[in-house]
């Protein structure tokens, strides 16, 4: 058994061949967040329309024979560079950090996932760690697959593309 706290950081990296405003839109849409975040079951409740300072996301989380609820909130969001997640209820103490930069050819897309178990939790990391690194390396392929394809539909309208979200609501937010 692990003696102290266990933690750990997950860093992974892809280019896409899309602008940076379509990838913001993407990374801000809970819709397009359900199908690109590769993990096995997912039960998302996410308390507004687009992702946001403040923004909780609620999920159940499948790993094997385990099941893991958590909540997340938007902790950071910089706009045109930057979105941040921490968990406030969870298995784990997660931080994520999804940054995006324009770059020759499209947009650099960097996904960190900083996470600390606690003692009495440590443990699980052996169990659950290659099951965290192939869903983390697996998240921005899906991403970029997904952008690169257009395999998507927006769930709601944004002003930072025109393309035509398909989705009930026929204004942007203001916050959007």
């Amino acid at each position: 058994m692990l003696k102290g706290a266990t933690t750990f950081r997950l860093v992974d990296t892809a280019v896409v061949t899309a602008d940076p405003a379509l990838v913001e839109r993407f990374l801000l849409d809970p819709g397009c967040l359900r199908r690109w975040n590769p993990i096995p079951e997912r039960n998302y409740q996410v308390s507004t329309a687009v992702l946001q300072l403040g923004t909780s996301i609620e999920s159940t989380v499948r790993v094997g024979p385990l099941r893991f609820s958590f909540v997340n909130i938007v902790s950071d969001h910089v706009p045109g560079r930057r979105l941040g997640m921490r968990t406030t209820k969870g298995v784990v103490d997660l931080l994520v950090t999804i940054t995006w930069d324009q770059v020759e050819g499209g947009t650099r897309i960097e996904k960190v996932v900083d996470g600390r178990f606690t003692e009495s939790k440590a443990w699980l990391w052996r169990l659950l760690e290659p099951a965290a690194r192939r869903s983390a390396r697996n998240a921005l392929e899906t991403l970029g697959r997904m952008i690169e394809t257009g395999d998507y539909e927006f769930t709601v309208p944004s002003q930072l593309t025109p393309h035509p979200p398909r989705c009930p609501l026929e204004s942007p937010p203001d916050f959007f």
